[in-house]
């Protein structure tokens, strides 16, 4: 699919909103569903979340109001991510065994089946979610088929944070330990632990007020988020292997450190272990280190890229985004080319802000700049940067802007014959910073099947324009852009803890056999 959009302010618009605008405007019904709501919308960016989605369930001959589907349901490509949010009291003043269990049933237990619910419903029914209580407006986006579709089923579980720090004692953050060898009604037993809540051992991934906020701040995209969740369901769900984990800030940390590939990983369990425990404090060192400061400085120019895109979404949600001439008006696929933008994860864009900025600095009376952006290996996706300065006397809308997407889509077309490993391309046209006006256009180029006489096509109109000469106007250069810029050395396989009878230790427990070895180690050097 070639599509392309163009954007800017329009002038005398109604101040009325759409339904897809006032879905956007939503942040739930509750102040910790409003807290859900503002972390995911920040991380998620605000055309793929929406909160207190429904369904038609229930409703009669076109009355009555909806079922609620999930109180946050985030809808990006084949990726469905579903959050349920309660805050519960935690009884502090009875006995662990009896408030844990009754905390776990409202908190996790009835999420977890929520979920569940939400999940098969989608699977069976994707065309009957909406937007508002009394299912009037179709959810904008649409949703993938279900049987490409990946379900990740969140439960965000508030109320017993600091009850969990009392309980485990010393330092504990409170969070909950992940224990892969209990489930169901088992969690009953074992105060603060959770492993699988559904009998069938679905995986939800349960967090707390503490546990959420450091997800949304350190994997804030959606790729960066999918690829956690598919990972920590990978790692823990390793057949014949018991894991524990004192939290899940330490099991964050211990993927953000961990590379393998070029990609985040968790370590690898060594043949023949059937029970593993990570180390608790990793978080810290992670939280503290050099390298993450110098990450989040590095990424700092990369909220450009978010910025862009919430700033073109609002155009496609209040339908004043421009179509292509060549390409009916279609929201559906405008979200497309925008989603094009948002399916890089932060790392790249990074880079690819960089060059959006080098690209709008570079000013030349009369004169387009282009900025061309390869990625993978071999290359797969181009991004060009285009500015193009409008002449004096030009009609904006009729000739300019014209001209100007013209000069785009020859660019991502006449890339592929210079590298025919290219399967797609996404275009950014603007004017330089030096203009007064500011606009842009959005192009997204299906490069997978391009015919020897569409290349022609595209070379002679590149040659019209004077671009892309070969040899002569382009330069090539290449570079590994590094995530931190010196590299953690935690070691591949985690130390490998074990209680009496193979049971998981307690954090208490942990901490005294850190202290023993340590003082052995220290009783061993030489003096």
């Amino acid at each position: 699919m070639n599509s392309g959009i163009s954007t800017s302010e329009p002038e005398g618009r109604s101040d009325k909103q759409t339904p897809w605008e006032r879905a956007a405007a939503a942040e739930g019904t509750t102040p910790s569903e409003r807290t859900l709501t503002r972390l995911a919308k920040k991380a998620f960016l605000s055309l793929w979340s929406y909160s207190n989605v429904f369904t038609d369930e229930g409703r009669r001959n076109g009355k009555g109001d909806g079922k609620e589907l999930c109180d946050l349901l985030v809808v990006f490509g084949n990726n469905l991510l579903l959050f349920s949010d309660k805050h519960c009291e935690y009884q502090s003043n009875t006995c662990v065994a009896t408030a844990w269990p009754r905390w776990y049933k409202r908190a996790i237990a009835k999420s977890a089946k929520q979920l569940a619910g939400a999940e098969n419903f989608l699977r069976s029914c994707p065309n009957r979610v909406f937007i508002d209580k009394h299912c009037q407006t179709l959810l904008p986006v649409a949703l993938p088929d279900p049987a490409a579709a990946k379900y990740f089923l969140i439960a965000v579980t508030r109320g017993a944070h600091l009850a969990a720090r009392e309980y485990f004692g010393g330092e504990s953050s409170g969070s909950l330990i992940l224990n892969t060898s209990i489930s169901g009604d088992e969690h009953h037993d074992n105060p603060f632990h959770v492993g699988f809540p559904l009998p069938n051992r679905r995986f939800v991934h349960v967090l707390d007020e503490l546990t959420i906020g450091l997800l949304l701040d350190e994997l804030d995209t959606v790729p960066d988020f999918v690829a956690y969740l598919q990972c920590k369901e990978e790692f823990l769900q390793q057949p014949g292997i018991v894991i524990s984990v004192p939290g899940e800030e330490d099991l964050l940390a211990r993927y953000l450190a961990t590379m393998r590939n070029g990609t985040h990983a968790f370590p690898k369990v060594p043949d023949g272990m059937n029970f593993v425990v990570l180390p608790e404090g990793e978080w810290e060192t992670y939280l503290n280190s050099p390298q993450r400061k110098a990450k989040k400085q590095a990424d700092e120019v990369s909220y450009l890229w978010d910025s862009l895109i919430e700033h073109q979404s609002k155009f496609i949600r209040s339908g004043d985004a421009i179509t292509v001439p060549w390409q009916p008006p279609d929201a559906l696929a405008h979200e497309h080319v925008i989603r094009a933008l948002a399916e890089q994860p932060r790392l790249v864009r990074r880079e690819l802000a960089a060059d959006l900025l080098y690209a709008l600095r570079r000013s030349e009376p009369g004169q387009m700049f282009a900025r061309i952006k390869m990625t993978g290996r071999p290359p797969s996706q181009a991004f060009v940067f285009l500015t193009i300065p409008r002449n004096k006397g030009e009609d904006y809308n009729t000739i300019y802007r014209a001209r100007r997407m013209h000069a785009l889509a020859v660019y991502c077309h006449t890339i592929k014959e210079g590298m025919l490993t290219l399967k797609e391309a996404i275009g950014i046209a603007s004017e330089p910073l030096s203009e007064d006006a500011a606009s842009q256009d959005f192009m997204h180029v299906d490069l997978t099947e391009v015919s020897d006489d569409d290349l022609l096509h595209w070379r002679q109109e590149a040659n019209e324009l004077g671009i892309l000469r070969p040899k002569t106007a382009m330069r090539l250069s290449h570079g590994t852009l590094q995530e931190f810029p010196v590299p953690f050395s935690f070691v591949e396989a985690p130390p490998m803890y074990l209680g009496e009878g193979g049971t998981v230790m307690t954090r208490a427990e942990r901490r005294r056999i850190d202290r023993e070895v340590r003082k052995a180690a220290k009783r061993k050097r030489p003096r």
